[in-house]
């Protein structure tokens, strides 16, 4: 047991769940509270169980109300399958918990009223979780459909616009068919704070996704080409980039293909070199 527990990642604890805890304390709902906790602990230390079976480098896991977010180095550096059976991992606690939960139900182990609010915290927990929007589960699953299909920055932005809209969307539905209640307005608050932030900084995630592929190099296997004009700036090329491939980068000239740049080559004029204005044709000049 001690093994297990020097193993486990720092647990950070969000401010709001702090104030939901002391509110329900106040108001005598800590039983709620304290059920919501333990099913969000055992839904992350689902996803925390696969990423460590795949050997993935964890920070920490934060909690908060109705969820929580894994933390880790990865950066979109493993492969997207990976990345789905971490993600996936979570929501799928939910199935055994409600399992368990029915076999008190049915040796009567626990009063009827903590296995009414087992069932009801434990579905609207998965349900929650489930929609697309970031940083859910739901809006992590929608960016690996996006990036199996799309070059990274591209498939980034579209599910941060899509999470916007499906967040504003569940925003107007929350306020239509629930109460309105301090709780409801603060996880609104976050959610939207939330897409807001990703939305500011989505630039940043895109250069940590280069900067991942240059300085580790993970043992991608599958290649894809991609033509480029002579003129094309480093920058719009890497925004072709896609994960889970390795580019050889094709520069046309006119009608005729009259270079073949690697990807590593073109990082390291980017990231070492700094040629950060250099054009995909300026790489080739300077090389010959």
């Amino acid at each position: 047991m001690t093994n297990v527990l020097k193993n486990l990642p720092p647990l950070y604890i969000h401010p709001i769940l702090w104030f939901f805890l002391l509110v329900s304390v106040m108001t005598g709902t800590f039983m709620e509270i304290t059920i919501i906790f333990l099913i969000v602990i055992i839904h992350e230390l689902g996803h925390y169980s696969v990423a460590k079976f795949f050997n993935w480098r964890i920070r920490r896991i934060s909690l908060w109300v109705f969820g929580g977010v894994m933390e880790t180095d990865e950066h979109a550096s493993k492969p997207i399958s990976q990345e789905f059976w971490i993600t996936l991992a979570g929501p799928l606690q939910h199935v055994w918990i409600h399992g368990l939960l029915l076999f008190c139900s049915t040796n009567q182990l626990l009063p009827d009223y903590l296995i009414s609010l087992g069932f009801q915290y434990n579905t609207t927990i998965l349900l929650f979780n489930l929609l697309p929007i970031w940083p859910l589960d739901g809006g992590k699953l929608m960016h690996l459909l996006l990036s199996s299909i799309l070059p990274f920055r591209k498939a980034h932005t579209t599910m941060v616009q899509l999470s916007i809209f499906f967040a504003l969307i569940a925003t107007v539905l929350f306020l239509i068919f629930y109460p309105f209640t301090l709780s409801t307005v603060m996880l609104v608050g976050f959610i939207l704070w939330e897409n807001r932030l990703e939305w500011k900084r989505r630039y940043y995630v895109f250069i940590r996704f280069l900067l991942k592929r240059y300085t580790e190099k993970p043992n991608i296997k599958r290649v894809r080409p991609v033509v480029v004009d002579y003129d094309m700036p480093l920058k719009q090329v890497f925004s072709m980039f896609r994960r889970n491939y390795y580019h050889h980068i094709h520069v046309k000239d006119g009608a005729a293909i009259t270079e073949l740049v690697g990807e590593n080559e073109s990082l390291h004029t980017y990231f070492q070199l700094k040629h950060y204005q250099s054009t995909i044709g300026e790489l080739t000049s300077q090389r010959n």
